[in-house]
């Protein structure tokens, strides 16, 4: 896909996620063993053939970076092109709809200036999916539009936190609203938009920096042509760490699990963590769980995720639960709907618990 410009915003957090972004941006949150939630824009927009790709960067910055590098894994670390990590606004969105924050994009003027590319790819980092973008960018041309939204019908729209697209019989965008019962088509963060239409919208409300993007594609429908394309594949959504638990066992369903990661086309790449095969020791038992490389099981393992270099002791339980790289959990604990992010040590006999509705989370390097 030629003449794209990818940009990726991850500068919006909220109170819902505790200490799971204490110290880190939703969009650097782990992910399915061994992926952060950027991997999914990211790699969409690469295997689409964007090869120039700019991320805004949120005040916790330093895992987004760390996590990023070069951009080698995503054959992104290029002479002509290539990842630009680009300043975020001292203050990013605070709200749950608000994901595309117009002080960002002014902030990041030169950036857009600057580019030849005729289309930009415009998407946030909390949303999980695997998408090609190639045809798409493809019929926005050919229809003549200036915006394209993309948007999933869903029948439970009273579960989901909006926006959500009101379209006519042609997909054209006749209004946006908050919230929706029932059937709606649930906006998923990301548009394609004519470069040069979005440079005419940052001029028009460059007064109004603290505007989301999306409030002012919403007043300029009547002057704008802006149209819709339905994504018809999964799609997680990822805006508290209620969310976090239920996508993430979402991969212990099969066709989910092939749908985002087993297409031979479409790869979601990660920055790469060698480490040797698991290890399944006497005692141990594992059922309906997603273990990653380099951990030691000894316990019993239930529907459960275990990151890279988790160790689960004689006797402990683990169930309905998330143990992120290097988690220790010693000889008889107990845990069930817990989130235990990066280099957790549960102590011996510990018995932990939250509920499916509020997930229990134990901050970084925390003992318990």
């Amino acid at each position: 896909m030629n003449n794209v410009l990818g940009f990726i915003t991850t500068n919006y957090m909220n109170e819902n996620f505790g200490k799971l972004a204490e110290l880190r941006s939703v969009s650097t949150i782990p992910f399915g063993g061994r992926y952060r939630l950027i991997d999914f824009p990211l790699s969409n927009m690469v295997h689409s053939g964007v090869r120039s790709v700019g991320v805004t960067t949120a005040h916790y910055y330093r895992s987004l970076v760390d996590h990023l590098g070069a951009g080698k894994e995503w054959a992104l670390d290029r002479k002509q092109g290539g990842l630009f990590l680009l300043p975020g606004s001292i203050y990013g969105m605070r709200r749950f709809e608000g994901k595309f924050l117009l002080r960002d994009f002014l902030q990041n003027r030169a950036y857009l200036d600057r580019a030849s590319e005729d289309t930009v790819i415009v998407s946030a980092s909390n949303k999980i999916f695997n998408i090609d973008f190639d045809p798409i960018v493809t019929k926005h041309r050919s229809s003549g539009a200036q915006v394209t939204m993309i948007y999933k019908e869903i029948a439970d729209a009273h579960m989901k936190r909006g926006p959500f697209l009101e379209l006519d019989q042609e997909g054209n965008l006749i209004g946006l609203t908050r919230e929706a019962a029932g059937n709606a088509a649930w906006f998923l963060d990301c548009f394609i938009i004519n470069t040069k239409d979005l440079l005419s919208l940052i001029d028009w409300y460059e007064t109004m920096d603290y505007t989301d993007m999306t409030e002012i594609l919403s007043e300029n429908i009547t002057k704008m042509k802006i149209v819709s394309h339905e994504f018809r594949g999964y799609v997680g959504a990822v805006d508290s760490s209620y969310d976090y638990m239920q996508c993430s066992l979402d991969l212990l369903k099969p066709e989910i699990r092939n749908e985002l990661f087993n297409n031979n086309r479409n790869k979601i790449y990660t920055k790469v963590q060698d480490a040797p095969p698991s290890k399944y020791l006497p005692y141990s038992h594992v059922s309906n769980s997603f273990v990653s490389s380099g951990s030691i099981i000894e316990g019993t393992v239930e529907n459960s995720i275990l990151f890279r270099n988790v160790k689960i002791g004689r006797g402990a339980v683990v169930r309905n639960s998330i143990i992120m790289q290097r988690g220790q959990i010693e000889p008889g604990a107990v845990l069930e709907n817990v989130i235990c992010d990066k280099f957790v040590f549960v102590n011996a006999h510990t018995r932990l618990s939250g509920n499916r509705y509020k997930p229990l989370v134990i901050g970084k390097h925390e003992t318990v």
